[in-house]
């Protein structure tokens, strides 16, 4: 019904007589998604007196087609034509009426005759799919020939320089349409995209019968022209950005050579292990950039990025003669490019402290991470079971770059809460809680 809706530009109403013969039960009602504006709320399941619709009601009576017009507001009057469903004896047991501002007895007749014939469910078939006002509809008969077409179609062809479409043959040098003859004479709906005149067109055919030869077909057209080409723009722009990622994670990986070879030469144990822990934070942005060079959106899996810093930690700072027992754990979670660099890095800030302070004097230890998805809110905890924080540490008065790093990238950049606790058993935790609001509105944009 939604389909005959848009083909003939109308209201599509199926009528039942109620228990009383004085009402009408409104079955089933569809709105045009060809028709912009002009629309009153839908009426299915409403109950109506018969009065109120006297074509309907002598449609029903006399078992006959009715024309007429109809109010549709106020001194505004469309019309209304009402067609008898008949059982198998014959028999009126409902009308089905088509109410429009634009008639075209042709078209409405024969949107009829497509939903009689319609003995199988087609939900689900694209080819039956609802319309939109851009789409152009031609109307062939059983010889091939174009009876009708709407606006659209006469615009659509207009630009390709055909006019008069009304009247030419389907297999005329300007049209040679293959498909419709195809559709008729097997009656399966088809779908096809052709080119022609220079235009890409969306063609789908559907026969008005589900027979083969017999009758008519009909004809939707879409110019796909500039849809095509915006999705070929689209596509060259996302082979473009993924390519600028690839290079600024290869510049980046550059940069982090160049620090290297500068901390081989540095002369003091401070500054290698500044020039270390630049390196590392290069690396952690070069993972992410590394991961948006590999999609098509601007969304990262935090999950994965996780584990690619916490790998790489690991095997850079970790001594050989070390005995570290580690576990990682990460719920999967999609967020924009900006929001991942932030948990990257902040990752990598809290790996590299627990390395490098927290087992002081020993030759083995523990660090457990978890990045888990906590409803309203993410939670990143790394917990080690090492010597513990200093006596009288306050987070709020420490000289470490790292620790202001993490603090300010948890609150302004993620806005969320950083903060660092002594383990009962040993040790230090620290967790870093990032809100979901906002966020979602980031994943949208």
């Amino acid at each position: 019904m939604g389909l005959a809706a848009d083909i003939a530009h109308s209201r599509v109403t199926v009528y039942l007589p109620a228990g009383d013969k004085k009402f009408f039960t409104v079955y089933k009602q569809e709105q045009p998604m060809t028709q912009i504006g002009n629309r009153l709320p839908d009426a299915t399941g409403k109950k109506i007196r018969s009065m109120e619709e006297p074509l309907v009601n002598r449609a029903l009576q006399q078992n006959t087609v009715v024309e007429g017009l109809r109010e549709w507001e106020l001194g505004v009057f469309n019309s209304f034509k009402a067609f008898p469903l008949r059982d198998s004896k014959g028999k009126a047991f409902a009308a089905l009426s088509f109410d429009t501002a634009v008639p075209d007895d042709i078209i409405i007749n024969q949107a009829v005759e497509l939903l009689r014939s319609m003995k199988q469910p087609v939900d689900g078939n694209l080819n039956y799919g609802r319309m939109s006002p851009e789409d152009g509809l031609i109307v062939v008969d059983k010889n091939k020939i174009i009876i009708a077409a709407n606006n659209e179609a006469k615009h659509i062809f207009e630009v390709m320089d055909v006019k008069d479409l009304v009247g030419r043959r389907t297999n005329d040098m300007a049209i040679n349409w293959p498909l419709v003859g195809m559709v008729m004479d097997t009656g399966t709906a088809e779908s096809k995209e052709y080119t022609m005149h220079g235009r890409l067109i969306s063609m789908r055919v559907l026969p008005v019968v589900a027979k083969p030869h017999k009758g008519c077909a009909f004809v939707i057209l879409q110019d796909i022209t500039e849809l095509r080409k915006k999705d070929e723009e689209l596509l060259i722009k996302s082979v473009v950005i993924k390519e600028i990622h690839h290079r600024v994670k290869n510049n980046l990986q550059t940069i982090a050579s160049l620090l290297r070879l500068q901390e081989r030469r540095a002369e003091t144990g401070e500054s290698k292990n500044i020039l270390k822990d630049c390196i590392c934070r290069v690396n952690s942005i070069a993972v992410v950039h590394e991961y948006l060079s590999q999609q098509d959106t601007g969304l990262i899996d935090v999950a994965k990025v996780a584990k690619g810093i916490y790998q790489a930690i690991l095997s850079s700072m970790v001594q050989p003669e070390f005995k570290l027992e580690t576990n990682f754990y990460a719920d999967t979670a999609s967020l924009p490019s900006e929001k991942a660099t932030s948990i990257a890095l902040i990752l990598n800030e809290l790996l590299q402290n627990a390395i490098e302070h927290a087992f002081c004097g020993r030759d083995k230890g523990r660090i457990d991470v978890n990045f888990t998805d906590a409803g309203d809110n993410y939670r990143l905890e790394i917990k080690d079971d090492g010597i513990g924080m200093p006596t009288g540490f306050d987070i709020k008065k420490t000289s470490s770059l790292g620790l202001k790093i993490i603090k300010t990238m948890a609150e302004a950049d993620l806005q969320g809460s950083f903060d660092l606790n002594a383990n009962s058993s040993g040790g230090v935790s620290a967790l870093v809680i990032i809100p979901k609001g906002g966020m979602e509105e980031c994943q949208k944009d």
